[in-house]
Protein backbone atom coordinates (compact mmCIF):
# COMPACT_ATOMS: atom_id res chain seq x y z
CA UNK A 1 0.00 0.00 0.00
CA UNK A 2 1.09 3.28 -1.05
CA UNK A 3 2.12 5.81 2.36
CA UNK A 4 0.95 9.11 1.20
CA UNK A 5 2.02 12.93 2.89
CA UNK A 6 0.38 15.71 2.21
CA UNK A 7 -2.52 13.84 0.98
CA UNK A 8 -4.52 16.49 -1.60
CA UNK A 9 -0.80 18.04 -2.11
CA UNK A 10 0.66 14.97 -3.02
CA UNK A 11 3.93 16.44 -1.09
CA UNK A 12 5.35 12.66 -0.92
CA UNK A 13 4.27 8.97 -1.94
CA UNK A 14 6.11 6.12 -1.51
CA UNK A 15 4.83 2.01 -2.51
CA UNK A 16 2.70 0.50 -4.83
CA UNK A 17 -0.99 1.68 -5.92
CA UNK A 18 -2.76 -1.57 -6.60
CA UNK A 19 -1.32 -3.13 -8.88
CA UNK A 20 -0.46 -0.40 -11.14
CA UNK A 21 1.19 2.69 -10.01
CA UNK A 22 4.55 2.73 -8.02
CA UNK A 23 5.69 5.76 -6.20
CA UNK A 24 9.22 6.02 -5.57
CA UNK A 25 12.45 8.60 -4.64
CA UNK A 26 15.16 8.13 -7.52
CA UNK A 27 18.30 10.27 -7.22
CA UNK A 28 16.51 13.29 -4.83
CA UNK A 29 13.50 12.89 -7.43
CA UNK A 30 10.03 11.96 -6.46
CA UNK A 31 8.77 9.89 -9.47
CA UNK A 32 5.93 7.11 -10.09
CA UNK A 33 6.36 4.42 -12.88
CA UNK A 34 4.13 1.53 -13.93
CA UNK A 35 4.06 -1.15 -12.07
CA UNK A 36 5.84 -3.34 -14.41
CA UNK A 37 6.12 -7.91 -14.09
CA UNK A 38 8.93 -8.90 -15.93
CA UNK A 39 7.44 -11.12 -18.74
CA UNK A 40 10.71 -13.83 -18.63
CA UNK A 41 12.52 -12.90 -15.62
CA UNK A 42 15.16 -15.94 -16.13
CA UNK A 43 15.45 -15.50 -19.81
CA UNK A 44 19.13 -16.46 -21.23
CA UNK A 45 20.48 -12.71 -22.26
CA UNK A 46 18.64 -11.27 -18.10
CA UNK A 47 21.37 -14.63 -16.65
CA UNK A 48 24.25 -13.24 -18.45
CA UNK A 49 23.55 -10.14 -17.43
CA UNK A 50 23.22 -11.22 -14.14
CA UNK A 51 26.33 -13.33 -13.84
CA UNK A 52 28.48 -10.66 -15.21
CA UNK A 53 27.31 -7.97 -13.08
CA UNK A 54 27.57 -10.55 -9.50
CA UNK A 55 31.04 -11.94 -10.74
CA UNK A 56 32.80 -8.74 -11.40
CA UNK A 57 30.98 -7.19 -8.01
CA UNK A 58 32.41 -10.10 -6.27
CA UNK A 59 35.81 -9.37 -7.16
CA UNK A 60 35.24 -5.44 -6.68
CA UNK A 61 34.36 -5.99 -3.71
CA UNK A 62 37.63 -7.48 -2.50
CA UNK A 63 38.76 -3.73 -2.92
CA UNK A 64 39.44 -2.77 0.83
CA UNK A 65 38.49 1.55 1.15
CA UNK A 66 42.12 2.49 2.05
CA UNK A 67 43.98 -0.16 0.31
CA UNK A 68 46.77 0.94 -2.35
CA UNK A 69 43.67 0.08 -5.55
CA UNK A 70 41.33 2.14 -3.85
CA UNK A 71 43.42 4.95 -3.26
CA UNK A 72 45.05 5.14 -6.88
CA UNK A 73 41.24 5.03 -8.25
CA UNK A 74 40.09 7.60 -6.02
CA UNK A 75 43.44 9.75 -6.74
CA UNK A 76 42.42 9.57 -10.73
CA UNK A 77 39.31 11.93 -9.70
CA UNK A 78 37.05 10.10 -12.26
CA UNK A 79 34.35 8.69 -9.78
CA UNK A 80 30.87 10.41 -10.10
CA UNK A 81 29.99 11.69 -6.89
CA UNK A 82 26.83 9.90 -6.59
CA UNK A 83 28.50 6.77 -7.66
CA UNK A 84 30.68 4.79 -5.04
CA UNK A 85 34.04 3.16 -5.91
CA UNK A 86 33.22 -0.39 -6.31
CA UNK A 87 30.05 0.85 -8.15
CA UNK A 88 31.75 3.10 -10.17
CA UNK A 89 34.13 -0.49 -11.02
CA UNK A 90 31.60 -2.58 -11.70
CA UNK A 91 30.03 -0.07 -14.12
CA UNK A 92 33.46 0.27 -15.84
CA UNK A 93 34.51 -2.81 -16.39
CA UNK A 94 31.02 -3.92 -17.56
CA UNK A 95 30.64 -0.88 -20.15
CA UNK A 96 34.35 -1.05 -21.41
CA UNK A 97 35.05 -4.87 -21.86
CA UNK A 98 31.72 -6.46 -21.67
CA UNK A 99 29.69 -3.67 -23.15
CA UNK A 100 26.40 -4.00 -24.88
CA UNK A 101 23.70 -6.58 -24.65
CA UNK A 102 22.50 -9.82 -26.15
CA UNK A 103 24.33 -10.89 -28.85
CA UNK A 104 26.90 -8.18 -28.62
CA UNK A 105 27.52 -8.68 -24.54
CA UNK A 106 27.70 -12.09 -25.21
CA UNK A 107 30.04 -12.07 -27.68
CA UNK A 108 32.22 -9.44 -25.85
CA UNK A 109 32.31 -11.90 -22.44
CA UNK A 110 33.39 -14.83 -25.07
CA UNK A 111 36.32 -12.39 -26.38
CA UNK A 112 37.19 -11.57 -22.66
CA UNK A 113 37.32 -14.70 -21.91
CA UNK A 114 39.60 -16.56 -24.41
CA UNK A 115 41.91 -14.02 -23.68
CA UNK A 116 41.88 -14.99 -19.98
CA UNK A 117 42.53 -18.24 -20.45
CA UNK A 118 44.82 -17.78 -22.94
CA UNK A 119 47.13 -16.06 -20.58
CA UNK A 120 50.20 -17.65 -19.10
CA UNK A 121 48.89 -16.47 -15.50
CA UNK A 122 45.58 -17.72 -15.72
CA UNK A 123 46.23 -20.19 -12.75
CA UNK A 124 48.37 -17.82 -10.37
CA UNK A 125 45.16 -15.47 -11.40
CA UNK A 126 42.35 -18.56 -10.32
CA UNK A 127 44.81 -19.50 -7.39
CA UNK A 128 45.08 -15.77 -6.02
CA UNK A 129 41.12 -15.43 -6.69
CA UNK A 130 40.56 -18.85 -4.64
CA UNK A 131 42.79 -17.21 -1.87
CA UNK A 132 40.65 -13.76 -2.18
CA UNK A 133 37.58 -15.85 -1.18
CA UNK A 134 36.35 -15.77 -4.63
CA UNK A 135 34.67 -18.70 -6.92
CA UNK A 136 33.22 -19.33 -9.79
CA UNK A 137 30.01 -17.84 -10.62
CA UNK A 138 27.26 -18.74 -13.07
CA UNK A 139 23.38 -18.81 -13.10
CA UNK A 140 21.17 -21.90 -14.36
CA UNK A 141 19.43 -20.06 -16.74
CA UNK A 142 22.63 -17.90 -18.53
CA UNK A 143 23.67 -19.27 -21.74
CA UNK A 144 27.51 -17.91 -21.53
CA UNK A 145 29.11 -20.43 -19.17
CA UNK A 146 30.74 -20.42 -16.00
CA UNK A 147 32.29 -16.87 -14.61
CA UNK A 148 35.84 -17.86 -13.64
CA UNK A 149 37.37 -16.99 -10.29
CA UNK A 150 40.57 -15.83 -11.90
CA UNK A 151 38.71 -13.60 -14.45
CA UNK A 152 37.29 -11.11 -11.75
CA UNK A 153 40.95 -10.04 -10.59
CA UNK A 154 41.76 -9.95 -14.77
CA UNK A 155 39.82 -7.58 -15.03
CA UNK A 156 40.58 -5.50 -12.27
CA UNK A 157 43.90 -5.79 -13.45
CA UNK A 158 43.16 -4.93 -16.97
CA UNK A 159 40.55 -2.13 -15.62
CA UNK A 160 43.65 -0.49 -13.80
CA UNK A 161 46.05 -0.63 -16.53
CA UNK A 162 43.12 1.21 -18.79
CA UNK A 163 42.59 3.64 -16.07
CA UNK A 164 46.23 4.36 -16.00
CA UNK A 165 47.33 3.26 -12.74
CA UNK A 166 51.09 4.33 -12.79
CA UNK A 167 53.86 2.35 -10.18
CA UNK A 168 54.56 -1.67 -10.33
CA UNK A 169 52.74 -4.10 -11.84
CA UNK A 170 50.28 -1.59 -13.46
CA UNK A 171 53.51 -0.08 -15.70
CA UNK A 172 53.62 -3.50 -17.52
CA UNK A 173 51.53 -4.73 -20.14
CA UNK A 174 49.05 -7.48 -18.89
CA UNK A 175 50.00 -9.76 -21.37
CA UNK A 176 53.27 -10.03 -19.77
CA UNK A 177 52.11 -10.39 -16.01
CA UNK A 178 53.66 -12.85 -13.78
CA UNK A 179 52.69 -14.50 -11.05
CA UNK A 180 54.68 -11.91 -9.11
CA UNK A 181 52.65 -9.61 -10.68
CA UNK A 182 49.26 -10.99 -9.62
CA UNK A 183 50.46 -10.96 -6.11
CA UNK A 184 51.30 -7.35 -6.16
CA UNK A 185 47.83 -6.42 -7.35
CA UNK A 186 46.59 -9.04 -4.83
CA UNK A 187 48.46 -6.71 -2.33
CA UNK A 188 47.17 -3.17 -3.44
CA UNK A 189 43.63 -4.97 -3.05
CA UNK A 190 43.52 -5.51 0.79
Amino acid sequence: MAKVYGPLHSDDARGALGKAIVFLGWKGIKTCRAWVIPANKESAPQGNIRTLIGAIGRAVGKVVAEAPYATKLVNLGIIPAQQSKQSYLVQYIKDVFAGGAGATLKSNYATILKEFTAHTGETAFNTAAGLKGLSDFGMTYDDIGTFPKGLGLYLLAKAAISLGFTGVPYSATLSAWTAADIAQLVNHLS
